[in-house]
């Protein structure tokens, strides 16, 4: 039994794969993957990667379009393909597991209302889409409609401590009402962009020349995860799942494996991981070297990703890595998608 097949079947953790592209979703399916995470990013690189496969069916949607309407509509053809794939997953588990990700406009990242009537469109494409969208304060508030309304739920650019309570305390207050007016609850995922934590407080250690040797770095958010799922179980909020993403090694599946949670891993990752072979141990409970969090500390930065109090809402918007993810996602994914294979131009300043 290899690592992959070890979580899945002797631990409650469980994998999706991350990408949008048919290859890599089949071999992820044969590897034991469970879902599928898509968002604009990942959408486009799979239409120019492999252009035999999506050039017809996004030919097949003709030129009428506005922009901002073609890359949701190119959006929407790899996250049902995707859903497709793992749909039996889906029945099979009575909707528990078997999803795949379907992310909002990522410039609605401050407009909640905007995000709403996005999430309901992008949900009903198929009832194995979550919605994926920002954990800004608009994006927690509308976390909280869709609860209530039953559709499921991924919000992402989630890097901090606060962020993640913040989600949970709005899905539940949305879970509430949803039982109250006789609606299912849908299934709630929060990520946690570890690599991507660890990438920019890299740069700012470096900026602040701090001397912190890189094996202090790479533990910045497995830290910050680490504390998120604790408080989650003292807090009771175990009906929603923390999804660590952005990984960058081995060692970031490897040192919370055993936990109820839910990875999301690229073919790359899950290269390493099977060429590493690591010892097939639980390690969720293992807390992080106090020696290491105090290096850490240093940093005003995880300080604000870590501690449980270290951001308002409204401040979410404004961390450093938020508004990185938030424009690469935009920039490199929803932008392109607006006009990929149309004759029609962007008025967007890119």
């Amino acid at each position: 039994m290899n690592y992959l097949e070890w979580i899945n079947n002797c631990t409650q953790t469980r994998w999706w794969h991350d990408s949008g592209s048919p290859a890599e979703i089949d071999l992820a399916l044969e590897r034991g993957a469970t879902g599928v995470t898509t968002n604009p990013v990942l959408t486009y690189r799979s239409f120019t990667s492999e252009p035999d496969f999506w050039q017809p069916k996004v030919l097949a949607l003709g030129d009428e379009m506005e922009p901002e309407e073609r890359a949701e509509a190119l959006l929407k053809l790899v996250a049902t393909y995707a859903a497709d794939k793992v749909r039996r997953i889906y029945d099979e588990s009575d909707g528990k597991d078997g999803y795949a990700l379907g992310q909002l406009n990522p410039g609605y990242q401050g407009r909640w209302d905007k995000m709403l009537e996005q999430g309901r469109r992008v949900h009903s494409w198929a009832p194995n889409i979550a919605v994926k969208l920002p954990a800004t304060a608009a994006g927690v508030k509308t976390i909280e409609h869709l609860a209530e309304e039953g559709i499921p739920i991924c919000a992402t650019v989630n890097v901090s401590v606060s962020q993640a309570l913040a989600v949970a305390e709005a899905y539940y207050r949305g879970k509430e009402k949803a039982i109250a007016n006789g609606v299912k609850p849908p299934i709630c995922i929060v990520v946690q962009q570890v690599g991507r934590l660890d990438d920019y407080l890299r740069d700012v250690a470096y900026d602040m020349e701090l001397g912190l040797d890189e094996s202090v770095i790479t533990m910045a958010g497995l830290a910050m995860a680490k504390r998120t799922y604790q408080l989650f179980q003292e807090r009771g909020y175990t009906d929603c799942l923390i999804m660590p993403a952005g990984l960058r090694g081995a060692y970031h599946l490897t040192e919370m494996a055993g936990g109820n949670l839910l990875y999301t891993i690229n073919t790359r990752v899950q290269d390493m991981i099977l060429e590493a072979d690591p010892p097939q141990v639980e390690k969720i409970n293992d807390p992080i070297d106090p020696k290491i969090l105090e290096q850490l500390m240093k940093i005003p930065e995880f300080v604000r990703a870590y501690e449980p109090d270290g951001m308002k809402p409204e401040e979410f918007i404004t961390f450093g890595v938020v508004q990185k993810l938030l424009s690469q996602f935009n920039e490199t994914g929803w932008v392109p998608l607006m006009t990929y294979l149309s004759n029609k131009k962007s008025s967007h300043w890119i």
